[in-house]
């Protein structure tokens, strides 16, 4: 590449070193539910040819997410199936998504995924957290573009039994070993949203008084427990990231500080990176930022940058120039991209060629997402080729059944988006929900 970097965004092409693991830059693709495995949880073709598709685009770093750790959290979700990293036999398959990704100078990391807790669906399998706290999502709480009357509230979960800890700590680490051993850099614990180990961190779902409860050590132990195993089972050198909410901006909720000192106790144990998000699923409208900058502006991000010793991941910023901004101010060492990175994946190398006029920019109109929640094949506004990359790059011709299935979906997405279709059918729902225990 010959075109030299304008000055406005060196900040973002200084090479950062996370653990030993070098990345060219500092953008980085942050974790979506995108993955599209087999029936048999494996990475498809297409899975392949996406993921490869932003690592040719030039990106610094990949999460990749969706990856269950055991077969409760692959049931637990709405949607499925999932990356299933429990299943040995799999192992091979995904060296080749490694391989892939890697030809591209490309590091990659997995975002473990132990179980769904409070936002999980019982199916057959026990709904598990911390305490039995119900999950409620106002209507007012849902991203843009969601129509969601009278919003949504899931049943109250058990509260976990020791034993129950211990099997997804220990599944947790088991599947991390599988990730080094099919050749990825590292593994990212999650602690964020309303999902299982997050529901430890605050005292808001966590009202336990055995070690797992009460005092800040103690609600940060499964998270110690997980980082000291992994660490115990992979390397010195393998990459182990920690993601946590940096306000979840609930009225009983937890700021930055609480959070970035669970952070700081659980960064004693080796992690390599703290990936900061914000909101939880109570308050949807916020970890899905509409703007650029948010985390740099409220001042969030910055407590964890004085608190901390590692790089600090933030997100918002699709505006490079406010991210290269963020960085210089230090707010954080490294970017976060998800959705922009769907609708440009040729983002980092367009940035680097000086060729930012022609960059795609997300429309940030919930397209992707709202074909996620109703389980529709994930597609961008902005991008026809998203989702299709496998097809693109083979040569072949759309499938037959997508004549009969894209018109369906369509119409899907048309009917949910108006609230005189939604409100009986959200009536509808509760009641099933109801029934099924959800």
């Amino acid at each position: 590449m010959t075109a030299k970097i304008e000055s406005r965004f060196k900040p973002l092409f200084e090479p950062i070193k996370i653990n030993k693991v070098k990345l060219k830059n500092r953008i980085v693709m942050g974790p979506m539910g995108l993955s599209v495995p087999t029936a048999e949880g494996a990475p498809s073709d297409q899975a392949i040819a996406f993921y490869e598709a932003r690592a040719r685009g030039g990106t610094g770093m990949i999460i990749i997410s969706a990856a269950a750790t055991a077969r409760s959290a692959d049931e637990a979700p709405p949607t499925t199936p999932w990356l299933r990293w429990d299943i040995e036999e799999n192992v091979p398959k995904f060296q080749k998504l490694a391989e892939a990704i890697h030809a591209f100078e490309t590091p990659v990391v997995i975002e473990l995924m132990s179980s769904f807790g409070r936002l999980g669906m019982p199916k057959t399998m026990n709904k598990i957290a911390a305490s039995p706290k119900e999950l409620t999502i106002p209507e007012d709480h849902f991203p843009k573009g969601f129509v969601i009357p009278g919003g949504i509230t899931l049943s109250a979960p058990k509260a976990a039994t020791i034993e129950e800890i211990k099997e997804v700590e220990a599944g947790t680490i088991q599947a991390a070993e599988r990730v080094f051993r099919a050749g990825f850099d590292g593994v990212e614990v999650n602690a964020n949203m309303s999902y299982f180990t997050s529901s430890f961190v605050i005292q808001r779902t966590n009202w336990r008084t055995d070690e797992y409860g009460g005092p800040l050590e103690n609600r940060a132990r499964i998270l110690i427990n997980i980082v000291r195993g992994i660490r115990a089972v992979t390397s010195p050198d393998f990459i182990i990231g920690l993601r946590i909410p940096a306000n979840d901006f609930l009225p009983d909720g937890a700021k930055a500080v609480e959070f970035a000192t669970i952070a700081k106790i659980v960064e004693a144990e080796g992690i390599d990176y703290v990936a900061l998000t914000y909101g939880a699923y109570e308050t949807m409208d916020r970890s899905i930022p509409m703007k650029d900058g948010e985390m740099a502006e409220s001042g969030d991000a910055r407590v964890f940058r004085k608190m901390l010793s590692v790089p600090i991941f933030i997100q918002g910023f699709h505006n490079p120039e406010l991210a290269a901004k963020a960085i210089a101010e230090g707010h954080g060492d490294v970017v976060m991209l998800a959705r922009q990175l769907l609708a440009e994946p040729n983002y980092v190398n367009k940035l680097q060629e000086g060729k930012t006029s022609q960059i795609v920019a997300c429309d940030r109109d919930q397209l992707c997402m709202r074909r996620m929640f109703y389980g529709l094949p994930v597609r961008c506004s902005m991008n026809p080729e998203m989702g299709r990359e496998a097809r693109i790059r083979d040569g072949k011709r759309r499938p037959l059944k997508r004549y009969f299935q894209a018109p369906l979906e369509h119409l899907i997405l048309l009917l949910t988006a108006k609230k005189w279709f939604m409100t009986p059918l959200m009536k509808i729902v509760r009641k099933i929900l109801k029934k099924i225990g959800y």
